[in-house]
């Protein structure tokens, strides 16, 4: 992620969390174009005219290879992820032998690392929930849940400053085993997170609230000798909070590098179907299913998850990574994978960004002057807000959101009037 040619911050919810599963399941449910059909009509709503926009032949062209191609990339940034996923797990076995501060940092870099890897595949995530089966994509989203659902209730995984007995690790009633974990994630509410990137992050990290005082190593360290006081209480060596956390450790890692396994091999079966039915497809849907996957991202994740709530007051639950400060790298990868999508996947001759470029004059003119503003408005917006969650100036604050809001929206009208024009309205 170094090479990043710009940074900024992602998505959250708090107040608008049972507003966008539900609009995440119905869309999931929701039917898709016939993608053998090859008639380009026009469309009529009730006082509106939208004519379909013909591709010719070389476009046509264009877009099934890229489409192609795009799959490919696909299945190399979903490998990445694995690859850093395995990476986190060795370093949290190393640092396990040994706990000391040099270890929990690289075991925080990896986490850091594992993170961004799958950020970047927002879109391709968008993307197959768009082209796979209704039961595959309901399967896809109750995954996602599992792997990186935010924000998150931390007390309910372990300590809070506050709670010094709270959570799943102090709790000797729930047993430590992947099964039981997996049972309390989401028991009794939906942010009641027990596993998935974030849950990790709080039990690295801790609360961390001043970006300076992360979860010290020592919490991890190993307790071979049953102190007096806790064997005065019954307590028995396996449930001492430190030698829980170490078990709750290595499951959650373990469970998260599964699911992701399970994600992939859904994606897998589906892919390899898509791929026979490419060459047969019809072009406009199949811009249009990409198209689809690219304004997902920025309204669901961008705005629906972080923009909004900021607008609406809440700079807590509009951060997705809270314990580790690092928001701002989430958004850098999300909009470096559509940034990737538009300009680096290409064909002999035309990026995406050049096919939407010819069919849009508005778009040609205008999206990239947008797309360029928005990073660098959520630049100042999220790298700030990172730092230090309630805002200096709640004024100043609203208005910088407002600003990237209206940008967002703007992007979004300009592909959304390319692909009015291919699909038509629904």
């Amino acid at each position: 992620m170094a090479n990043y040619k710009f940074a900024l911050v992602a998505p959250c919810i708090r107040k608008f969390v049972a507003l966008f599963v539900c609009a995440a399941i119905m869309h999931a449910c929701s039917e898709q174009p016939n993608s053998s059909s090859t008639a380009i009509t026009e469309t009529t709503s009730s006082d509106l005219v939208y004519p379909r926009m013909a591709l010719d032949s070389a476009t046509s062209a264009a877009v099934t290879t890229l489409i192609a191609q795009y799959l490919t990339r696909i299945d190399s940034d979903f490998s990445a992820v694995q690859s850093e996923l395995e990476s986190m797990q060795s370093e949290i076995e190393r640092f396990l032998e040994n706990p000391n501060a040099t270890a929990i940092n690289a075991v925080r870099a990896a986490w850091l690392r594992a993170h961004s890897a799958y950020e970047l595949t927002t879109v391709h995530r968008h993307f197959a929930q768009t082209v796979v089966n209704e039961a595959t994509r309901l399967n896809l989203l109750s995954l996602q849940y599992q792997i990186n659902h935010w924000p998150i209730l931390p007390g309910y995984i372990d300590y809070l400053s506050s709670y010094p007995e709270s959570g799943i690790v102090n709790d000797m009633t729930v047993p430590l085993t992947a099964d039981d974990i997996r049972a309390q994630h989401g028991l009794f509410d939906i942010n009641e997170a027990a596993v998935g990137f974030h849950a990790l992050e709080f039990l690295i990290w801790g609360e961390n609230r001043d970006r300076l005082s992360p979860r010290p190593f020592s919490d991890f360290q190993a307790i071979t000798v049953l102190p007096a006081d806790a064997e005065a209480r019954g307590l028995a060596l396996d449930e001492l909070s430190n030698n829980r956390r170490r078990v709750m450790l290595v499951l959650s890692t373990e469970i998260l590098n599964q699911d992701f396994e399970s994600f992939m091999a859904l994606w897998a079966a589906q892919s390899n179907d898509f791929r026979v039915r490419l060459e047969n497809a019809a072009s406009p849907y199949l811009l249009g299913d990409l198209l689809t996957a690219l304004t997902s991202v920025l309204i669901e994740d961008v705005l629906a998850r972080s923009l909004y709530p900021m607008l609406n007051g809440d700079f807590t639950d509009s951060f997705p990574s809270i314990f580790s400060h690092s928001s701002q790298n989430v958004a850098s990868a999300q909009l470096f994978g559509l940034e990737q999508l538009l300009l680096e996947t290409s064909t002999e001759s035309m990026t995406l960004d050049e096919i939407l470029s010819n069919l849009s004059g508005d778009y040609a003119e205008y999206f990239f002057q947008n797309f360029d503003a928005s990073k660098e408005c959520l630049v100042l917006l999220f790298s700030t807000q990172d730092a230090s969650p309630i805002p200096t100036s709640a004024a100043e604050a609203e208005f910088t959101v407002v600003e990237c809001i209206n940008q967002l929206t703007n992007m979004i009208d300009y592909v959304e009037q390319v692909q009015s024009r291919l699909i038509g309205p629904v």
